[in-house]
């Protein structure tokens, strides 16, 4: 709006109030960013749901054709390995389903951003040890309690400290990683560890997810990790929550030694 001078001539907004038309511009901005980023934040929270009950569709499918759960990999040769969301994609068609959207910089592979629960849901490990079936013999083909089995859900791998970044593409499908990978965020984010391990796979080549690294859960929707569980609903849960024992990684629901035999010590580095 310009004023009319006393000779009829027009001025300008005065630099005061240009001022103080910005600063309510920015005070409008400041207000209105956190809501632009929680809309952000709820948005990339619900394409994480949308993405997890594709991915459990495909699992089901896959179940149900071939009669077991998938294993969390196949190793075809010393470099060349199949894992469980190669086997998913066969259903899904498409890659991007595998990559929660909150970090879409994340790529389906062995950095992945959804974990699996690889020791209780389909480790194709070989084990003749242990007599208690079904949980640590494959192919698995049911649990106890499917509603409170952690079947897949949001990882961030073995990292503890460090950045996410990616396998160069020649690395990508191998198993060579080298000791410090294990503190990226999202290294081996593609299975993710029961808060107590087996004590089956104490004795094998890599008791956890890389060694003695253990994958965990990510806190990366406001605090939680999106889940689902073996009867395919998904859901948010605390890591904390997860870690307290192993009821919802066995299969069973609760704890017990008989049925499922662990170690007694958490892993290495717990963090929750």
């Amino acid at each position: 709006m310009r004023r009319r001078g006393p000779r009829g001539r027009h001025f300008g907004f005065t630099l005061i109030e240009l001022l103080v038309v910005m600063g309510i511009i920015a005070i409008l901005g400041m207000l209105l960013l956190p809501t632009v980023h929680k809309a952000r934040r709820l948005g990339r929270d619900a394409s994480c749901k949308s993405n997890l009950s594709q991915l459990a569709r495909a699992w089901m499918c896959y179940s149900q054709d071939w009669d077991f759960f998938t294993p969390h990999q196949w190793k075809v040769s010393a470099s060349v390995r199949i894992r469980w969301f190669n086997l998913r994609e066969a259903y899904l068609k498409d890659y991007r389903v595998q990559n929660c959207p909150a970090v879409p910089e994340w790529v389906a592979g062995r950095n992945a951003s959804y974990g699996y629960n690889y020791k209780y849901l389909g480790s194709a490990r070989e084990n003749a040890e242990s007599p208690y079936a079904p949980f640590e013999r494959f192919p698995v083909r049911h649990v106890s309690n499917s509603t409170h089995t952690i079947a897949f859900g949001c990882s961030d791998g073995t990292g503890l400290d460090e950045p996410y970044e990616p396998l160069p593409p020649h690395q990508a499908g191998s198993a060579l990683s080298g000791g410090a990978r294990r503190r990226r965020i999202g290294n081996h984010g593609y299975v993710l560890d029961p808060t107590y391990i087996p004590t089956w796979s104490v004795k094998q080549e890599e008791p956890y997810a890389d060694g003695n690294a253990f994958s965990y859960l990510s806190t990366r929707h406001a605090g939680r990790a999106n889940v689902c569980f073996v009867d395919t609903h998904i859901a948010p849960i605390e890591p904390a929550a997860a870690y307290r024992d192993n009821a919802l990684w066995n299969g069973l629901g609760f704890e017990d030694p008989r049925r499922d035999p662990h170690v007694p010590n958490k892993a290495p580095g717990f963090r929750h």
